[in-house]
């Protein structure tokens, strides 16, 4: 993320975006297609899930305006990521991964497994 930012305004800027926009949308898809369907089947789909949900699809939409955009509105993007990223961060943190320590413990490995061989898939 620091590296696209500090490429605004560059001649790196659009590589420098995809790399980030790709490398986000594989963190995503992989808790949405992994982790988050093992989670709903123990807890339902709202809660923590419906949030993250929310979030992600948030983030999405911030990384679509970063494609259409550079220069100084490029900065502005990514004061604004930085932002929902560092909160969506603290509630992975100190609420969704303790919550999956404890409620997916018997299925751990096979979902780090899965989330390590996870390809990313763009719709």
């Amino acid at each position: 993320m620091e590296d696209a930012e500090n490429a605004c305004g560059t001649p790196r800027e659009g590589e420098a975006l995809l790399a980030f926009n790709e490398a986000m949308e594989h963190h995503l898809e992989i808790e949405e297609r992994v982790l988050f369907p093992e989670f709903a089947q123990r807890t339902g789909p709202g809660g923590p899930l419906a949030v993250m949900r929310e979030e992600h699809d948030a983030i999405r939409s911030l990384l679509a305006k970063g494609r259409a955009i550079g220069g100084t509105a490029c900065r502005a993007l990514f004061d604004t990521l930085t932002i929902l990223v560092s909160q969506h961060h603290m509630k992975e943190e100190n609420v969704l991964y303790p919550m999956s320590d404890t409620l997916l413990a018997d299925c751990a490995d096979s979902l780090i497994v899965s989330m390590k061989e996870a390809p990313v898939v763009h719709e």
